[in-house]
């Protein structure tokens, strides 16, 4: 992995941050939102799940993003990763990710990671929170190997019309290798709606905060979200 792209940070934001964040400092109160501000999560993946995921943390005022991926933005991606639009075509995700990122919350500080994970990737020391919008098992396998004890993974995936989102903490809980052993990635597309990964996100985004305020909900407990007749289950594991 490399460091890529040092964009100039916007000017900061003239509004005081108890004034731009008052309706959720409404809803959870004005130390939850100091834990946020000092927070640090890598989103691994900015495509369908991770580009809302890196908004609303951005929006909701996070510390510190690591933001993770390979790829070029392209058309079929429009649909549903709505961080980019048609003049993007072709760019680096990342370079337009923090583009978008920075005018939406020019307070969060935001660092890129270009590459691809697999068994050479090695997370930041400052990351023990993580969460996995990526598309493929082996690099969410690599990815997990890589954690320090201790460490939080928010594992989602959308498939269709349906959705699942798992939280797993490196050395107490069962590993994602183990969960999802023999699991073959699909020789084709993923089918995926902007609606379903939007849906999706925003769980995982739910239980980010949770795990933020060291409250996680989904620790070793699977939320499989229908989307078609709008059904939740959970499972332990």
């Amino acid at each position: 992995m490399s460091w890529l792209f040092s964009l100039p940070v916007p000017e900061a934001d003239l509004l005081p941050a108890a004034e731009r964040y008052q309706r959720q400092i409404l809803h959870w109160g004005q130390e939850r939102q100091q834990q946020l501000e000092a927070a640090t999560v890598l989103v691994a993946g900015v495509g369908g799940l991770g580009a809302t995921v890196s908004q609303l943390l951005t929006r909701a005022g996070i510390g510190k993003l690591y933001l993770v991926d390979d790829g070029l933005i392209d058309w079929p991606d429009l649909n549903r990763q709505l961080l980019y639009n048609e003049a993007d075509i072709g760019q680096p995700k990342l370079k337009i990710a923090k583009q978008r990122l920075q005018q939406i919350n020019s307070s969060v500080k935001i660092e890129l990671l270009q590459g691809r994970i697999d068994h050479s990737f090695r997370l930041p020391t400052d990351v023990s929170i993580i969460a996995d919008c990526l598309d493929n098992y082996l690099s969410r396998f690599d990815l997990e190997a890589g954690l320090a004890a201790g460490a939080f993974l928010i594992h989602g995936g959308i498939e269709g019309d349906q959705g699942q989102v798992l939280t797993l903490q490196k050395g107490q809980s069962q590993s994602l290798s183990e969960i999802f052993a023999g699991t073959r990635q699909p020789p084709r597309d993923i089918p995926v709606t902007g609606a379903g990964v939007t849906i999706i996100a925003g769980f995982m985004v739910n239980e980010l905060f949770n795990t933020i305020f060291t409250q996680p909900q989904l620790l070793n407990r699977f939320l499989i979200i229908g989307l078609s007749d709008l059904h939740l289950t959970f499972l332990e594991v």
